[in-house]
C-alpha cells in the first residue's frame, strides 16, 4: 500500500514507541540509548508547496565558527561540533541522553529544492534551514516516432 504521492506509508513511530514501552518496561528506551547513542543533533524536515525547512536542534550555539551549512549531491550536509556545558568527565555521567561532541548530518533534499536561494537562522538552540521549492513539473506528453 502507497501513501498520496506514490510513497510508501510512514511508520506510526509515536504508536510503536509507546507499545514497546509498554512491554518492555519504562526504562526500555533509556537503556537503549546507552546502547546507541545519538550522533548528532536530531533533525525535523518538511514541506509545504513554496519550501522545504529542516530544523536541527543544536542547543548552545554562541559563534557561526560552530556550524557550517554545505550542499553536495541533492543533500544538506549539517556539520559542527556540541560543548558540553558543564565540566564532568564521562565516567561521571549516570544518564546520558544529549549528544555533544563533532557531528556531520546529511539530509537528502527534495529534487526541486533551490538550494542557491537557501535561507538558514539559529535561534533558541534551533537551527532553521529554508530551502524554496521550484514549481512542480506537469506532464509532459513524449512523441513516440514510429518507424
Amino acid at each position: 500500500m502507497s501513501a498520496p504521492g506514490g510513497r510508501p506509508p510512514k511508520p506510526d513511530w509515536k504508536g510503536l514507541t509507546a507499545q514497546a514501552g509498554d512491554v518492555l518496561g519504562p526504562e526500555f528506551w533509556q537503556d537503549i540509548a546507552s546502547i546507541i547513542p545519538l550522533t548528532g543533533p536530531r533533525i525535523d524536515m518538511y514541506e509545504t508547496l513554496q519550501e522545504v525547512v529542516v530544523v536541527a536542534e543544536l542547543p548552545g550555539l554562541s559563534s557561526p565558527e560552530q556550524i557550517q551549512l554545505s550542499f553536495h549531491n541533492s543533500a544538506l550536509l549539517i556539520r559542527g561540533s556540541l560543548v558540553r556545558p558543564y565540566p564532568v568527565q564521562d565516567d561521571q555521567m549516570k544518564l546520558s541522553e544529549r549528544f555533544f561532541g563533532a557531528f556531520e548530518r546529511t539530509v537528502r533534499l527534495p529534487a526541486r529544492a533551490l538550494t542557491a536561494h537557501m535561507r538558514a537562522q539559529y535561534h533558541n538552540g534551533l537551527l532553521i534551514a529554508r530551502i524554496p521549492m521550484a514549481p512542480p513539473d506537469d506532464e509532459k506528453v513524449v512523441p513516440i516516432q514510429f518507424t
